[in-house]
């Protein structure tokens, strides 16, 4: 059933709307009546059913100031949707109605609008009167108002549903005002059960502030401690000060031991010696080296007036010698010094190194025992600051119990609805009687679709597919002769004819050296008798082939005449079990050339394709006026798909009165989907005894009309 539904649809996908809108126009009267009456009833009805009254409030939910942390926390979409949820479900919930339904006053305000309501006559027929009752209240309550959240927003839409529009209003405004109530109790409940929490955790912080100063107290005195913070810098002075000294120990013992590297490598040479610059910028040497220096000077110019034995030469030369034996004292007496001060440097610097562990071991333990104090002392601070941060908390609960107001903002308070929403008799009426006419009109065409057979050439009239061929009825056969041939064998009989009519549109129509298919739906449609009597009537002046091209069945050709030798055909080519000129035979009484199914039975698209077949259309048409297909019926095979796609003009033959319309438009669909298409359409065993001016308008005029346009 599923998909026979489904099949209907294929007839959208011809593009072909034509069809549904005769089928629109045949049934105009009937599908518009049944329409309008159940229009006309959905229209009492509505007019009879309960009237619903809709009243609306917009509010706004403010954030809690003193819970935001950031802009972006503030604003964030999961945060105001988070926020909205949360009131929402406090809105709808069971303790905001109980705030109403406990109110007496509120209570007989709800009675008595609900006595002035007007009751609708379905109402008085088919149900008990109603007890307005705290139960009744709260039902209507709950199962009439709804909250809806525009988007993105902490703007909320209340909405509430009533048959009288007082009462939805008055339902909507107690809603509101419960909410405000319950939140500021709620609010006032909170920050109560908050003052409580806040007071016991204060006395525990007092607890824990007493330990933590004795604690402190207590250390100080095992530690014997007052104020660590000066000793500890004066340590830490004397430290730098120690390492000071000894970097400038290293420096002096350097210095040293590089003078008296120096003096070793002297060996005693005085010029050397001279050279080393702590010994040559003493004042002692540098003075004997300058009374050197003019003791030179004088003996040189002693030399230019007298001898070297003259004695005030002898005198300088003697001068001269005690100054060197003065400058060699000195300097020994210095080098001895530099030792002497080299190894009170090295001890110097080694008890420095001792003072500066023992500075350093100090100021370890001072920073040990600080540490220790310090976390004494944080632990005093850390209780100080939280019981003063505790202490303020309780001064902001005292206050806000005094201050609780509802973060409900009010926009536009509920409204007096002055009509109903719902039941709109009006639009109810046009979208009855739209939906019925669509309904009613889908129901006829699945019956035509699925009941409905092609009767007449006006059904199939709005395809815009020519019309090729009407052939009548065939009721009374003379003895002997046989509708596959009747028109060889009964040339004057209106079967006769209308092949001859259809002989002319074909060939004033279509082309000459082309091959023409013809197929039907299922099998039992006429197709193999209109296309052997069409070969027949077109071999009186053409060249024709015949080829019966349904392989999968025994040939209807085979057991109807009697050849006189071993029938092959088309199965044995396709199969290369024979050569063309094998399967070639020639009608008895006329030149008509057929080619029959053969013995071979198989599936043709397992063994050939499309190019093949048209390859072999191609040379049978260079020798013949007509190629005439007899293929497989469309529905029950794939073989006419193949067949259709290689030749040159298909021919579709439909049963009057037996032809279903289904079957019919399922099969153009398929063919259309290869990009086939049918070129021409013939109407089988019309009974043309119906109407007799069709009769003679078919048999007469529309054969004139076709011989004159060829």
């Amino acid at each position: 059933m599923y998909n026979k539904t489904l099949g209907l649809f294929d007839v959208f996908d011809l593009g072909d709307f034509s069809f549904l809108i005769l089928l629109a126009k045949k049934n105009l009267k009937h599908l518009l009546f049944a329409s309008t009456l159940l229009s006309l009833i959905v229209f009492f009805i509505s007019l009879n059913i309960e009237k619903k009254y809709l009243s609306e409030a917009t509010l706004v939910i403010s954030p809690d100031e003193n819970k935001i942390v950031s802009i972006d926390e503030a604003y964030s979409t999961a945060n105001i949707q988070n926020r909205v949820n949360n009131q929402i479900a406090i809105l709808t919930s069971d303790e905001v109605i109980e705030y109403i339904v406990k109110d007496e006053k509120n209570q007989l305000e709800f009675q008595a609008l609900y006595s002035q309501t007007e009751k609708n006559i379905f109402n008085r027929i088919f149900f008990k009167k109603t007890i307005i009752d705290k139960d009744y209240i709260k039902s209507i309550l709950s199962n009439n108002f709804s909250v809806r959240n525009i988007r993105s927003s902490d703007v909320l839409v209340l909405t509430f549903v009533s048959n009288n529009a007082k009462i939805s209003q008055l339902a909507l405004k107690n809603i509101i005002s419960s909410y405000q109530r319950y939140e500021v109790d709620s609010k006032i409940q909170i920050t109560t059960y908050a003052n409580t929490k806040i007071k016991e955790r204060l006395k525990e912080l007092r607890i824990q502030m007493d330990i933590a100063d004795k604690d402190l107290a207590q250390y100080k005195k095992e530690q014997n401690l007052v104020d660590t913070g000066n000793v500890k810098e004066l340590n830490i002075k004397e430290i730098q000060s120690i390492s000071a000294n000894i970097l400038k120990l290293k420096q002096d013992i350097q210095k040293h031991e590089n003078d008296l590297i120096s003096v070793k490598t002297a060996n005693g040479d005085m010029d050397i010696l001279l050279a080393i610059k702590d010994l040559n910028e003493r004042k002692e040497i540098s003075n004997i080296k300058n009374n050197l220096s003019a003791n030179e000077n004088n003996i040189q110019s002693l030399l230019l007036i007298y001898t070297v034995e003259h004695p005030k030469v002898s005198q300088a030369y003697e001068l001269s010698k005690s100054l060197e034996n003065q400058l060699k004292t000195i300097i020994d007496e210095v080098i001895q010094k530099k030792v002497f001060e080299l190894s009170n440097l090295k001890n110097f610097i080694d008890l420095s190194r001792k003072d500066l562990e023992n500075a350093k071991n100090e100021l370890m333990v001072i920073e040990a025992k600080e540490a220790g104090m310090l976390n004494f002392s944080r632990e005093v601070e850390s209780s100080r600051k939280l019981y003063e941060t505790f202490l303020q908390r309780v001064k902001e609960t005292n206050e806000a119990q005094n201050l609780q107001v509802s973060k409900l903002k009010i926009i536009e308070i509920p409204n007096l609805p002055s009509q109903p929403f719902s039941p709109k008799p009006f639009k109810n009426f046009f979208m009855a009687l739209l939906l019925s006419f669509c309904g009613f009109y889908g129901l006829l065409f699945y019956r035509e679709m699925n009941s409905s057979v092609i009767k007449t050439p006006e059904a199939i009239e709005h395809l815009d597919i020519p019309l090729v061929g009407v052939l009548p009825s065939v009721t009374n056969i003379k003895k002997g002769y046989h509708i596959l041939q009747n028109f060889l064998e009964d040339n004057e009989s209106n079967f006769s004819e209308a092949i001859r009519s259809s002989r002319t549109i074909i060939e004033s129509k279509f082309e000459k050296n082309k091959s023409y298919l013809v197929t039907s739906s299922n099998p039992s449609e006429g197709k193999t008798s209109y296309a052997f009597n069409l070969a027949l009537s077109l071999e009186k002046n053409n060249k024709v082939l015949f080829i019966e091209a349904d392989i999968r069945r025994p040939s209807v050709l085979n057991s109807f005449y009697k050849f006189d030798k071993e029938i092959l055909g088309l199965g044995e080519i396709i199969s290369s079990d024979a050569n063309l000129k094998d399967v070639i035979f020639t009608v008895p009484g006329t030149k008509l050339e057929i080619i029959t199914s053969g013995a071979k039975r198989f599936d043709m698209s397992d063994i050939v394709n499309k190019e093949q077949i048209k390859k072999f259309f191609d040379v049978l048409k260079l020798e013949y006026d007509y190629l005439i297909v007899d293929s497989p019926p469309v529905q029950p095979v794939s073989d006419t798909l193949i067949l259709i796609q290689a030749s040159d003009y298909n021919l579709f033959v439909v049963r009057s009165d037996s032809s279903r319309t289904f079957a019919f438009m399922s099969s153009i669909k398929k063919i259309k989907n290869i990009n086939a298409k049918i070129d021409g359409i013939i109407i089988n065993d019309l009974d043309t005894s119906k109407d007799s001016y069709y009769n003679y308008n078919y048999n007469y005029n529309y054969s004139n009309k076709y011989h004159n346009d060829a």
